[in-house]
């Protein structure tokens, strides 16, 4: 059986790093010069877009939200006031937990995904296909 050395390993990993980068810088760039959205951003909006679904009056908790994303809590929030700003999500309180909060892609913030999701697959075909 064939194990891969210690040096394989590390030029995988080296290798992983350098398609992250690269895909990643790319979408952000391409994303923010075509529809004015980061990719944190992006990322956001399309993990809303799948959770609420066609429903326009679905919220998600923000806490369900985070175990999907890769940013810290402190850069969702941010991230999540970026796009409230840009009338692109609203957030709202929890009735019956003050300490819960609900997000909710707005018309603009769906029409935002929509317009974006070609860019972000044809950025990712490009670096992973």
């Amino acid at each position: 059986m064939y194990h891969d050395s210690d040096d394989d390993v590390c030029a995988k990993w080296s290798e992983t790093l350098r398609l992250y980068h690269g895909t990643s810088c790319e979408l952000e760039n391409a994303l923010q010069a075509r529809h004015e959205l980061g990719l944190s951003e992006f990322e956001l909006l399309q993990v809303l877009g799948g959770r609420c679904g066609v429903d326009a009056d679905q919220k998600v908790k923000m806490k369900d939200i985070e175990a999907e994303m890769y940013l810290s809590q402190s850069a969702l929030s941010r991230t999540v006031t970026r796009l409230e700003k840009a009338g692109l999500v609203e957030r709202a309180a929890c009735d019956f937990d003050r300490r819960a909060n609900f997000l909710q892609l707005t018309p603009a913030g769906r029409e935002r995904l929509h317009d974006a999701r070609p860019t972000h697959l044809e950025v990712l075909r490009k670096h992973l296909v």
